[in-house]
């Protein structure tokens, strides 16, 4: 993901990362200091990210998970490690965030000064 936020980083694209494993309080830092990744990494709950996820309790989710959340904090699309999309990772990110950034940025509103 690293290349990923290099290439694209300068179009707008911000990669996060979020482990919810069981201890990854304790794991993330040993992650962040073995990969050095570009992006802010960090931990939450595993609850917590399948609220998130709208996963029901009875789903089991398999890793990597990966959102695209557009401009508008939208998110586009879901993918999780059993599916076809992990076959050839690294060209269906780019395909995803090519159209997901060729979309033009919400217009911000003006505020009225007082």
């Amino acid at each position: 993901m690293s290349g990923i936020q290099k290439d694209f980083g300068p179009r707008g694209l911000q990669v996060l990362g979020a482990a919810f494993n069981d201890g990854a309080p304790q794991l993330v830092p040993g992650f962040i200091a073995q990969f050095q990744p570009n992006f802010p990494m960090g931990d939450s709950a595993r609850e917590s990210v399948a609220e998130y996820l709208r996963n029901p309790p009875w789903k089991r989710s398999y890793v990597p998970i990966f959102l695209f959340i557009d401009r508008k904090q939208v998110i586009r699309e879901q993918h999780s490690g059993e599916e076809p999309f992990f076959q050839d990772e690294d060209k269906n990110v780019r395909v995803v965030l090519d159209a997901l950034l060729k979309e033009p940025a919400p217009v911000k509103k003006a505020t009225k000064k007082r």
